[in-house]
């Protein structure tokens, strides 16, 4: 199995394994003071504890911090009788609490930072959006889903979790699957967020994504506010949605990964890009797979192969596209190696290859071209340069006429 398909399942897999050993409490979150033998209030709960999966899903941080110093109030504090649930405990909320506030902070003083610095901030960012949600996932995700599971009145016994997870006395399992289905498809849709701003040079585009994950977390919490029934109304649409594009948001998350990765670490080539050819992604429609589909990335006769595994763990597959008339963009990010001057992209290549753009050029048979930001923050340095270096000598010929 890949370490991308690794990536991708190991967030379900941690939500299964808390599912089953965790002994966190369940009371406040979803409405527990609800009666549940009415219809009305299961019915409460229920939508109550998707409308919560789902801005969990779409914020984890934040929601993960809301949630806990909501319940840590309504526990009573540090004047508690009861022990403070996990994601209720100060211990686990400061620290939550001091990373959030960094990265708020880093979302206003973004516009002014440069560039290189500000996308490897985006990048660190991004990363820490991908812990979160796996910290969010295994601390309070189980008690979420054990709240609405448990409210016929079974899974008395012992651990809750490990109960309900198991089926205990519950009519309600069905919604664990469902429940775990809807956070990873809401996740992964806006986790698309975080990628896209790890990819954008503009930092008001960035501003603008930020924007639209904010107005829908803030309609959901108004509706959550009027009754938890039209924030299950508003999160319905949305999951179903997620599930459908969740595909095209897990290539794109694995674009963005390599992208980020490459750019914190610093990472470059290990092995002869000839010989075990280079790391790839589709880069725009028409060859017969998905775009930003991960694989390598070779040069032959009609232009470039390009190997694949479907789904990650498939048998390998080989497709051949044509690029007789390469050119190769050196982007600002990453470089695209293109049909023609004037054609669409064939592969995208990410950033540990601009060390040897050169090198990879003479692979694919193809002259570079710098990109359009590249070439005009060339300009602007040439600029700056030519002012800061003062008027060129005159020529005494010139000046003697």
């Amino acid at each position: 199995m890949s370490r991308a398909f690794s990536v991708c399942a190991l967030p379900l897999l941690c939500i299964a394994s808390a599912l089953c050993t965790s002994g966190a409490s369940a009371a406040p979150i979803a409405n527990a003071a609800l009666n549940p033998a009415a219809p009305e209030s299961r019915a409460a709960v229920i939508a109550a504890g998707f409308a919560q999966i789902t801005g969990l899903a779409i914020s984890p941080l934040l929601v993960l911090c809301a949630l806990g110093w909501y319940d840590f109030n309504a526990l009573g504090g540090m004047n508690a009788t009861t022990a403070l649930p996990l994601h209720a405990n100060p211990w686990f909320l400061i620290p939550c609490s001091v990373v959030l506030l960094a990265v708020i902070l880093k979302k206003i003083a973004s516009p002014a930072i440069p560039m290189p610095i500000r996308k490897l901030l985006d990048a660190s960012e991004y990363l820490e959006a991908k812990c979160s949600a796996l910290v969010a996932a295994g601390v309070l995700l189980p008690t979420l889903i054990t709240t609405m599971a448990s409210i016929d009145g079974g899974a008395t016994t012992a651990s809750p979790q490990t109960a309900a997870f198991l089926g205990g006395s519950s009519s309600l399992i069905w919604l664990i699957p469902l429940a775990l289905i809807a956070y990873f498809s809401v996740w992964i849709t806006f986790h698309a967020i975080d990628a896209l701003i790890v990819l954008s040079p503009f930092a008001v585009i960035d501003a603008m994504l930020v924007a639209v994950r904010g107005s829908f977390l803030a309609v959901l919490l108004i509706a959550f506010l009027i009754s938890p029934l039209l924030a299950f109304a508003l999160c319905l649409p949305l999951i179903i949605c997620s599930f459908f594009i969740a595909g095209w948001c897990i290539r794109l998350d694995l674009f963005a990964l390599c992208v980020a990765t490459d750019l914190l670490f610093l990472r470059r080539p290990t092995q002869s890009i000839r010989e075990a050819g280079a790391r790839a992604f589709i880069a725009a429609r028409g060859y017969g797979l998905p775009v930003r589909t991960m694989g390598f990335a070779t040069p032959c006769a009609k232009g470039v192969r390009f190997r694949y595994r479907p789904l990650f763990v498939c048998p390998t597959r080989t497709i051949e596209m044509e690029a007789t008339s390469a050119v190769l963009v050196h982007g600002t990010l990453w470089s695209t190696l293109r049909a023609g001057k004037a054609s669409r992209g064939v592969v995208a290549f990410p950033p540990r290859y601009s060390r040897v753009t050169d090198e990879l050029a003479r692979m694919f048979n193809a002259p570079v071209r710098e990109g359009l930001l590249r070439r005009s923050w060339r300009g602007v340095r040439e600029g700056i340069a030519s002012i800061l270096g003062g008027p060129a000598a005159s020529d005494p010929q010139t000046s003697s006429r």
